[in-house]
């Protein structure tokens, strides 16, 4: 009887351990820090095709202002969509260096007039840019391609 006992017990400490780690592991974050600039680049672009391949896409829905890539929203390629209404315009700039280098882009954009879609661009933004919206907007990350 204590023979089956003690079996028992570490049977279940055996899993109570193993459950565990395998939380553990679920919650801890990947150290890149330890990876090349290649390494990590290659890395990104498995993480993109699997985005991809997955079709996963998030949006989300900001009001007109500035907003500083890696501060305020981060890095990556989006496709922004004007969300204004009626006869409002206006225009989305990307500027390097925080607003303070080159405009890199400027397009106008406006209400869709009945029938049509909204105004889309697509953005690939990098940390330390800054993305100047006239009017309200969404940002969706792009998952790439989708054929219907």
């Amino acid at each position: 009887m204590k023979r089956r006992f003690g079996l028992t017990l570490v049977v279940f400490l055996l899993l109570v351990s193993m459950f565990i780690t395998t939380a553990q592991a679920a919650t801890e974050t990947i150290d890149l820090s330890q990876l090349s600039d290649e390494e990590i680049v290659s890395l990104m672009d498995q993480v993109n095709n699997e985005i991809v391949r997955r079709g996963i896409e998030k949006t989300a829905k900001l009001s007109k202002g500035t907003y500083i890539v890696g501060v305020d929203i981060p890095a990556g390629k989006y496709i922004y969509t004007c969300l204004a209404q009626g006869d409002d315009w206006g225009s989305v700039t990307v500027y390097a260096d925080k607003g303070q280098g080159d405009q890199l882009l400027w397009e106008v954009v406006s209400a869709p007039e009945e029938g049509n879609e909204s105004d889309t661009v697509f953005l690939d933004l990098h940390e330390g840019e800054q993305l100047k919206s006239g009017v309200p907007f969404s940002l969706t990350v792009q998952a790439g391609i989708k054929f219907s």
